[in-house]
């Protein structure tokens, strides 16, 4: 059984120990301000071949059985979020989470502790340190780290979610100039060395199953070659070769209206190290920008591109032995209408091969559309019903005797009740 080198758990006790003798006054632990809790009942039908939650290679969470829609009815998750606070300025936040389709299905999803002293000027600090997403997403907005008027992320964040989670140091600064606001944050982390293995050999998706500190997702159908290096499943939390990697990401908060950021991650994977139960030191960088734009009080614009490079193997005439450019954008708009939020979304995504083995590619391209629509019942209800359509072509699907193209379509409706 899989068991990680450094427990995130653990590491924020100790971190809350460190602190807590500098606690005095405004101590909150447990209130209905720092309890947070979420329940997300979920229909599905699903069209297309099945999902890789099930070791296959589709892109979404819920998939066909390559012949019509398969009907499916399911508690897609249960969160609770705490975030005591010891006092004005040092906070932490753990979020617990059981997805279905995972393995383990309940597990830890963050945990780390926030230093935010009062500033004194127009320039202020924070810091953060333990288990916890970098600061990528623009959709991820609402506890437990979930999305708040579609039920699936874009590619981009669903690959963030998967794959791109750490267990570190982050530190921000920022100033602020008038109405706008620059900001600046560094970190070092670990526990990222697998990422790049499920974009790698299954590609994109477009899901919002989580990554957590014990969690695995299994691989579809691997070629010959790379079954000699890799298990058939992936763990995202996972220290290999005891490099550190690192983050930063520059904000320009231009406007009340409009911001803009730009974010670098290289997570500096020696790209050799494998473990006893095959898993891999991945070498995974890449450079990503995005947008936020508020056109009126009821709408609202997102984008967010992303493009980088993952590889492992020695170097030989031929080529490492796996080698995979990634790039993947999408297009956000999301209207108020009334009570109720009408949202569309484009993605694109693709992967390039630079080092093609026979029958082993990891080459992909695609697009997805998605619209939804939110209504909320109350302060702590809201129904959700979301058309997702998804078209890829990959020449690995031939590894399971299915055709390189393919197209599916996921209708879901959500019952998301919170706390």
């Amino acid at each position: 059984m899989h068991r990680n080198r450094l427990s995130p758990t653990l590491f924020l006790v100790a971190s809350l120990l460190a602190v807590a003798p500098a606690a005095r006054a405004q101590v909150e632990l447990v209130t209905p301000e720092t309890v947070h809790g979420l329940i997300d009942f979920r229909l599905i039908a699903a069209d297309g071949e099945p999902s890789f939650v099930d070791g296959g290679f589709g892109k979404s969470r819920y998939g066909g059985d390559n012949g019509g829609y398969r009907l499916q009815a399911d508690v897609a998750e249960a969160g609770l979020e705490w975030t005591p606070r010891l006092n004005w300025a040092w906070s932490a936040l753990i979020d617990i989470t059981a997805q279905a389709g995972a393995s383990p299905v309940v597990d830890l999803l963050q945990a780390y502790i926030n230093y935010k002293p009062v500033p004194r000027s127009e320039t202020s600090f924070s810091a953060r340190l333990g288990y916890f997403y970098p600061p990528i997403s623009l959709e991820h907005d609402a506890p437990v780290w979930s999305v708040t008027n579609t039920i699936t992320p874009s590619a981009l964040n669903s690959w963030v979610g998967e794959e791109v989670k750490v267990a570190g140091l982050e530190a921000t600064i920022a100033r602020d100039f008038g109405v706008q606001r620059l900001s600046i944050t560094a970190a070092v982390f670990g526990e990222d060395d697998t990422a790049g293995t499920l974009l790698s050999y299954r590609g994109w998706a477009l899901s919002d199953l989580k990554a957590t500190a014990n969690g695995e997702f299994d691989l579809p159908p691997l070629g010959p070659f790379a079954q000699q290096v890799q298990a058939s499943e992936t763990y995202s939390t996972r220290e290999i070769d005891d490099r550190p990697g690192y983050y930063g990401r520059l904000n320009w908060r231009v406007t009340s209206t409009v911001d803009l950021h730009v974010f670098r991650y290289d997570n500096e994977g020696d790209k050799v190290s494998v473990t006893s139960d095959y898993q891999s030191a991945w070498d995974t960088r890449f450079n990503e920008v995005g947008a936020s734009l508020r056109i009126d009080d009821k709408t609202r614009i997102l984008a967010q591109a992303l493009a980088g490079r993952t590889q492992f193997g020695m170097e030989t005439p031929q080529g490492l032995f796996a080698d995979v450019s990634f790039h993947t954008a999408y297009a956000l708009l999301s209207r108020d209408l009334g009570k109720s939020t009408l949202t569309g979304r484009v993605d694109i995504f693709e992967n390039t091969d630079n080092a093609p083995r026979p029958g082993e590619s990891n080459a992909e391209r695609g697009w997805a559309m998605l619209g939804a629509y939110r209504y909320p019942l109350g302060r702590h209800a809201d129904v959700r019903l979301e058309a997702l359509h998804i078209w890829s072509d990959r020449p690995s699907r031939t590894l399971a005797g299915l055709d390189p193209t393919q197209a599916q379509t996921v209708l879901q409706s959500s019952l998301r009740l919170s706390f």
